[in-house]
């Protein structure tokens, strides 16, 4: 396969429900291939640690920030971030935020920003979206905010299904002043409710980030801002040893945490050329993909050490994260160095098809998932979550949008609702016929990692 990087077309569609089964059985994570490309952009500032929020306070800031006496201290490992910023600020990013608030009714969770200079006038530009599931009314498949934020940023509006009134926006300013905290999010939960944000940030000077949690009592901006300077929040922050996630106790899994920081790069990018050959066929990539952790002179590391974004680890390191708490801890235990989950990360892809095997052909670009690089077939249903994978695709066929946006999401076992293997596109291929599919999505909350992405062939009658 050869590898060349190209943009994907931006078109707005209407949501359109794309669930197929698998044709073919589940192929081995370990017979997938390279997935073509490498990350890019500006760095992505990811809130997800706490993911459940027990107390609120900050969840994340992209300065360091000292507060004594309180019973949960968070340290930053770096805040110098570069852009020609002083410390703990950017000029261009992009953020990503997902929580689940356990802190009480009209509770709010807030994106605010701040000049680097208190008092300096600026201008911004902000493109996403921010949504709660006050305004969703659902957890479900298809519902959540966090499908519905994946949605909202291919459309380029508000998805369809979501109201406003608990502060669900689509965001979209230009040359935006600012000489003062400004609250870009800010969402209203109730207890129990999910909230997920996905908004790019430009700005004409250097801005710091900040991500509170404030419950009922404290939701405005100005409480919120005194807040997070006072208090950090709290909730289900991982504790486990070793750097960035779980134990090395089960060599199925991944073992990689949670992220709260500043990472790399907020987009994968890639093209390849793939040639159908056998008329039954299967072949795939990694997705979402990450090393498996290991044990190694007492510390839990990832192994293949990989140093930089690749097929087996697509994922960017932290430019600045929570390397440590007073929680109780073990040394160097908070957040993950890695953006494993890759919470918000955009990737565009191309693949460039032909059909050499001289029959028509059906060729289906699918998606499917490998919980701990397992076959889906190997997980127990008592052990099986309600998806592990539910996002939005657009596709370019040829150069022509398709109609509409592919519903992807999958669970493992399958059952009568979600299959184990979700298609993105199709298309019938007459001999030496060749199709380019161009794809666009941002990874949404609440899935699972790795996936894996499968072109398949059956053989087909011609049209």
């Amino acid at each position: 396969m050869n590898f060349q990087t190209n943009p994907i077309c931006t078109v707005a569609g209407v949501f359109a429900l794309a669930l197929t089964s698998a044709t073919a059985a589940q192929p081995a994570f370990t017979s997938l291939g390279d997935l073509p490309g490498t990350m890019e952009g500006a760095p992505l500032i990811s809130s997800n640690n706490p993911e459940s929020v027990s107390r609120e306070g900050l969840l994340l800031s992209t300065d360091q920030i000292t507060i004594t006496g309180s019973a949960l201290r968070r340290t930053l490992n770096n805040t110098n971030l570069g852009q020609g910023c002083p410390a703990g600020t950017l000029r261009e990013f992009a953020f990503y935020m997902h929580h689940l608030n356990n802190i009480g009714n009209g509770a709010r969770y807030y994106v605010i920003l701040e000049p680097a200079a208190a008092g300096t006038s600026l201008t911004f530009n902000a493109y996403g979206a921010a949504i709660s599931q006050f305004d969703t009314s659902s957890l479900a498949p298809g519902r959540s905010p966090s499908y519905k934020v994946s949605e909202s940023l291919l459309l380029g509006r508000l998805a369809s299904g979501v109201n406003t009134s608990g502060g669900s926006v689509f965001v979209n300013l230009a040359n935006q002043p600012m000489n003062s905290p400004f609250a870009i999010v800010n969402l209203r939960a109730d207890s129990k409710n999910s909230v997920d944000a996905r908004v790019r940030v430009r700005a004409s000077a250097c801005v710091r980030v900040r991500v509170v949690a404030a419950t009922a009592a404290n939701a405005s901006i100005a409480k919120a801002t005194a807040l997070g300077r006072t208090q950090f929040a709290n909730g289900n922050i991982a504790t486990q040893s070793g750097p960035g996630g779980a134990p090395c106790t089960d060599s199925q899994g991944i073992g990689w945490g949670r992220s709260a920081g500043t990472y790399e790069y907020e987009r994968w990018l890639g093209s390849t050329n793939v040639a159908i050959t056998t008329a039954a066929s299967t072949q795939g990539w990694r997705f979402l993909a990450a090393p498996p952790n290991t044990l190694s002179g007492g510390n839990c590391v990832m192994n293949p050490p990989t140093a930089t974004p690749s097929s087996d680890s697509q994922r960017s390191k932290a430019l600045g994260y929570y390397f440590t708490n007073t929680s109780g801890a073990t040394s160097l235990r908070d957040s993950d160095p890695w953006s494993t989950s890759n919470y918000g990360v955009e990737y565009k892809l191309g693949f460039n098809i032909q059909n050499q095997t001289g029959r028509c052909v059906i060729a289906r670009l699918q998606l499917t998932n490998y919980p701990g690089r397992r076959l889906c077939s190997a997980v127990l249903p008592a052990n099986s979550i309600s998806r592990y994978y539910d996002g939005a695709f657009k596709v370019t066929q040829n150069s022509v949008p398709l109609t509409g946006l592919s519903r992807v999401a999958t669970k493992c076992p399958a059952n009568a609702t979600l299959p184990e293997v979700s298609t993105i596109a199709s298309k019938i291929l007459k001999v030496n016929e060749a199709v380019r599919w161009d794809v666009q999505t941002f990874i949404p909350g609440l899935i699972s990692a790795p996936a894996g992405l499968l072109l398949v062939s059956t053989p087909s009658a011609c049209q």
